[in-house]
């Protein structure tokens, strides 16, 4: 189970179907997706809505929260008005290119020194 908080459907819940998918478009440019379920838990819960776009998608383990991806379109199922799926960028991809900018950039810091 993966939550994200979208600036049109607020806080969700969806199922992370646990596959990466690497597709290559005509241009011949790679995209890394994942796939996100709506929950399943009440048919008209849509897990996403346009709106949501830039969300970040999480996890908790641990007692903490780990990055899944980040949220950018969806799929709607048979013209209904709710999102039957959503795609995000992997997390691991956004933190090795930010990584690449900013080698120095620490996601996981809990202290702060002075």
């Amino acid at each position: 189970m993966v939550g994200k908080d979208g600036n049109t459907t607020d806080l969700t819940v969806g199922r992370y179907a646990g596959l990466e998918s690497f597709t290559l478009n005509a241009l011949g440019v790679e995209s890394k997706e994942l796939a996100i379920y709506n929950s399943g838990y009440n048919v008209i819960d849509a897990f996403s809505a346009k709106g949501d776009s830039g969300s970040l998608v999480w996890h908790i383990k641990d007692s903490q929260a780990q990055i899944v991806g980040q949220l950018h379109s969806a799929q709607n199922k048979g013209g209904s008005t709710s999102n039957h799926i959503s795609y995000c960028t992997p997390g691991w991809y956004l933190l090795a290119e930010i990584k690449k900018k900013y080698k120095y950039a620490d996601f996981y810091r809990t202290e702060w020194a002075a």
